[in-house]
């Protein structure tokens, strides 16, 4: 390796390397240029995976808020990507860091994610929905080609979800995209499921076969439920009995485990908590007196114990996800906001957010910064270009000047 000489001493390799993985990412990305060996090492998997695990890399709480707005009697959207800082104090608004701001987007729909620091999004115009990569450290983007989905006209689309992951053994990330269609014209075509899967290696789209009822439900989790390479998402049968889907990355095949013992009434979503596959389950929204479990899924045996049970005395709301394994973020109803609830000591923090609740259009996500790729060889590209690039993925919509008159 390379050293750095002070009095003619060159510092050990080891330290050298220790120093760098407690960077961040963006210190990191101007260190490449220092010599080649270092543009290398920082490029290397084994770096990669030590610098994504470091303790110095925390987690911080990731916000992604859709508003709506009219000007005049024409909606117009606009989308925030805000980064946390790695301490929040308790009953202290906490500062935001902008990482991607989208203002006047008219075809953004949803994002999902994290796993390794990577971010699925979508967009819709229309029937025609698109997907993308994206590394909001690094800066990268990768548009993904259209989905091969062999659907006749008369299909409306009715439900999809989408699993991102990564293959242990070819060292491959995959998007695995489930959708589900309806015949709305009457053609006497049953509800119709199918599946696809991405492989960035190849930047390419295969078909699949699932044996996924049309009449199974899959929830959305609140965190990407990918672990050890298995996608897990949530699932509701016609009998009402939750159940665990999942898609093995390597295998590239569907499975059903059951889920944890609670009453079909009660709300569901799955999420991540302290490397463990998680459930959150209760009655939510009701002022005072929601009740919320947490459970967590032994990956080995299968089986799902209570780990931990929270009653938030905040007024009606929704959960969003849970924060340092015991903490949850809420919206709030009545005022908008989105808050952190820390139920040991009942104090709750705003995090500054007015949230459009006329749209499901906030996600908060457990994200640690990282320098996984998303482009292969002659597709990297320096961090200017990607970020056009993101941003000329979706559709921008012009000021008009008479709007633009009209609201002055």
């Amino acid at each position: 390796m390379a050293t750095i000489m002070d009095d003619r001493r060159p510092f050990p390799e080891d330290l050298i390397l220790d120093v760098l993985l407690r960077l961040p990412v963006e210190s990191l990305l101007r260190f490449k240029c220092v010599c080649k060996h270092w543009y290398a090492l920082i490029k290397s998997p084994s770096f990669i995976e030590k610098h994504f695990h470091h303790k110095n890399n925390c987690a911080r709480l990731l916000v992604c808020n859709l508003k709506v707005a009219y000007e005049g009697h024409v909606p117009v959207r606009s989308v925030v990507f805000s980064l946390f800082p790695k301490k929040i104090v308790p009953g202290v608004t906490p500062e935001q860091k902008t990482l991607l701001q989208l203002p006047r987007v008219s075809d953004f729909t949803c994002v999902a994610g994290p796993v390794d620091g990577l971010f699925l999004v979508q967009k819709k115009f229309y029937g025609d929905v698109r997907l993308g990569l994206w590394n909001p450290a690094t800066r990268e983007f990768r548009p993904l080609p259209p989905a091969p989905f062999d659907i006749e006209d008369f299909f409306s689309d009715h439900d999809h979800k989408f699993g991102l992951g990564f293959d242990l053994l070819t060292q491959d990330y995959k998007v695995v995209w489930i959708r589900v269609f309806w015949d709305e014209d009457g053609q006497g075509v049953y509800p119709c499921v199918f599946a696809c899967v991405y492989s960035s290696c190849n930047n390419s789209w295969k078909n699949l076969t699932t044996e996924i009822p049309s009449s199974c439900t899959l929830s959305a989790p609140l965190d990407a439920t990918y672990l050890n390479g298995v996608y897990y998402w949530l699932s509701r049968g016609l009998d009402e009995i939750y159940s665990i889907r999942s898609f093995d990355m390597g295998t590239e095949q569907f499975g059903e485990m059951q889920g944890p013992n609670i009453p079909s009434k009660h709300w569901g979503a799955l999420t991540l908590r302290g490397g463990s596959l998680a459930m959150l389950a209760g009655d939510p929204g009701k002022p005072m007196t929601s009740i919320y479990d947490v459970w967590i899924m032994n990956q080995e045996e299968g089986s799902w114990s209570k780990v931990l049970t929270v009653q938030p005395r905040i007024d009606a709301h929704w959960p969003r996800n849970i924060w340092e394994n015991d903490k949850m973020v809420f919206e709030i109803n009545e005022t908008s906001q989105l808050v952190l609830y820390d139920p040991v000591t009942t104090e709750v923090t705003d995090l500054g957010f007015q949230l459009d609740l006329s749209i499901a259009g906030c996600w908060v996500f457990n994200y640690k910064e990282s320098l996984a790729p998303i482009k292969r060889g002659n597709e990297s590209q320096g961090q200017d270009n990607a970020v056009e690039q993101i941003e000329h993925f979706f559709h921008m919509l012009p000021i008009d000047p008479q709007t633009s008159d009209d609201l002055d």
